[in-house]
């Protein structure tokens, strides 16, 4: 017997049979999915679970003889009655965002990839370029690995074949998917901030001791402020390799304050 999965709340639920179904807070809307279906279907639209929601069937009534004398009338067949027999006609669905029916089967696919492994697709180079350019300066909620890791490479490209103009119309979309890419793992976007937080307080120490001691030939004072810059560029090298741990790192699967998870969920 055939076991099907229940798409609820952003949850793969089951799997149950077909009689456990109705139990278990079906609705026809709600999207299913058993072993050998091409991808999740709302429940009216799968023969063996749409007999669940059939209305029950009228009792027949009992057949009684015709009384002795009665004669039947005369009807006309059905294709010769007054209105004549109309072939039914097929209506073509609409066509939508994605397509006639307006069926959208990447979302189908990727919903299919989760029932089966748990986790879904890795985003692709150029759906990665068109939802950091949609979100250009979103620094709400989370973003996969691949959706990061792609932009990354599209800037650097970009960067090297406009020497560098092409990187600042992608600065503000790549500052804002790092940000993301930091609440995927559950932190603070000001994390991304750090390094140039840490450099800004290391020049504003840095450049008036070195002012103040050429102005008054004190080379200790020009000393401190080489070491307190060598001290923050040190800083800098180190949260930048901290921040490229962070954004190599899996998300969290579970939903956190950031959002819900775009991979496991």
């Amino acid at each position: 017997m055939a076991q099907y999965y229940i798409g609820k709340n952003n949850q793969r639920l089951g799997p149950f049979p077909v009689e456990q179904l109705i139990a278990n807070g079906i609705t026809p809307d709600t999207l299913v999915w058993c072993s050998g279906m091409p991808g999740w279907k709302k429940a009216i639209d799968v023969p063996e679970v749409a007999v669940l929601f059939a209305p029950p069937q009228p009792p027949q009534p009992q057949y009684a003889p015709p009384a002795q004398g009665y004669q039947q009338p005369y009807q006309q067949p059905y294709q010769q009655q007054q209105y004549g027999y109309q072939q039914p006609q097929y209506q073509q669905p609409p066509y939508g965002q994605y397509g006639y029916g307006g069926v959208d089967y990447k979302q189908q696919m990727s919903d299919q990839h989760f029932a089966a492994y748990g986790y879904r697709p890795q985003m692709e180079f150029g759906e990665s370029i068109r939802v950091c350019f949609q979100k250009f300066a979103d620094f709400t909620g989370r973003a996969r690995r691949s959706e990061y890791w792609w932009f990354y490479l599209f800037t650097q490209l970009v960067s090297s074949f406009t020497c560098g103009l092409g990187g600042l119309v992608c600065f503000i979309p790549m500052m804002a998917v790092t940000v993301r890419r930091l609440h995927d793992t559950g932190r603070s976007g000001w994390w991304y901030f750090l390094p140039l937080i840490v450099m800004l307080v290391g020049m504003c120490i840095f450049i008036p001791l070195v002012i103040v001691g050429d102005v008054n030939k004190n080379d200790v004072l020009a000393g401190t402020g080489a070491v307190i810059y060598l001290v923050s560029l040190l800083a800098v090298l180190a949260i930048s390799i901290i921040l490229l741990v962070f954004c190599c790192q899996d998300g969290d699967r579970e939903e956190n304050k950031y959002g819900p998870s775009p991979k496991y969920q």
